[in-house]
């Protein structure tokens, strides 16, 4: 008698292993009776859409009538409770073209239309051409079709503005307080010049009369001579306090208010400045 067992073994294993199948040929029996039980394990694990390849396999005309039935049935039970998204990119609350897609890590195509998925939550993720990316999880349910999947690219972030030039410093003005110190200066060397050279003419005119000369002439030339040392006097100091507000005044403000008056001195005239605030 001949041990049929080991071929059995043999047969049996091969009608449970998957069988590759080319497009578009008619499956065989074992591929039938493959697909539906892929099918059948599928639908255990919540995975409507690899349950929807099988059953479509299985509910084939060629496969035998009692599994072509229940997988056209069953067939008709995925197609409802496979989950679909629509994938639209959003950049500036407007659609961006050309945007890399990719769901759970795996590259996708974003083509218009609608990309079916397998139930539970999902990974979407976008990458524009200058490198910006955003990514947005979605939990799908199951029967829940077309689903519009918007993810947005934050905006880009403003370029700073280059600094501003410095703005060339302004010459300051001259303070018309130093104008005017200048004209008492200049008119004070005019009165020391002409009062000096009135004293020196009266002092020639003395010369003559010496020394019977009248005490009134002679104090006309002192008090001549007097005037000429104050007017110099009044233009040194004037000229001075001129000059130093002059130079000064890229440091500091000039003065307000600055005064400047001649004041009765023992043996003669004295200059007094003063400043308000």
């Amino acid at each position: 008698m001949t041990n049929r067992t080991p071929l059995l073994a043999f047969v049996g294993a091969l009608a449970l292993s998957p069988v590759a199948r080319a497009e578009g040929k008619a499956p065989s029996k074992a591929e039938c009776f493959d697909a539906h039980e892929r099918a059948q394990l599928a639908n255990k694990e919540g995975k409507p859409k690899a349950a929807k390849k099988e059953f479509a396999i299985c509910a084939d005309a060629a496969c035998p009538k009692l599994v072509k039935t229940e997988c056209e049935a069953e067939l008709a039970k995925a197609l409802a409770t496979v989950p679909s998204v629509v994938l639209v990119a959003l950049d500036a609350g407007k659609a961006l073209a050309g945007a890399k897609w990719t769901i759970d890590g795996a590259p996708a195509d974003a083509t218009p239309g609608a990309i079916e998925l397998e139930p539970g939550e999902h990974l979407f993720r976008i990458e524009a051409s200058d490198g910006r990316s955003a990514e947005k999880r979605v939990t799908l349910q199951p029967g829940q079709r077309e689903l519009r999947v918007e993810v947005a690219l934050a905006a880009p972030a403003p370029v700073a503005p280059p600094p501003p030039a410095p703005a060339p410093a302004a010459k300051p003005s001259v303070s018309p307080v130093v104008w005017v110190l200048g004209g008492v200066a200049v008119v004070g060397l005019g009165g020391f010049v002409g009062f000096g050279l009135a004293g020196k003419s009266k002092e020639s005119d003395l010369d003559q009369c010496k020394p019977e000369c009248a005490r009134s002439e002679v104090d006309s030339m002192r008090t001549r001579y007097l005037l000429a040392d104050v007017s110099l006097g009044v233009a040194l100091v004037a000229g001075g306090v001129g000059g130093y507000l002059y130079f000064s005044q890229k440091k500091r403000p000039a003065e307000k208010g600055l005064t400047l008056r001649a004041l009765p001195a023992r043996g003669g005239l004295g200059a007094a400045l003063g400043t308000r605030f």
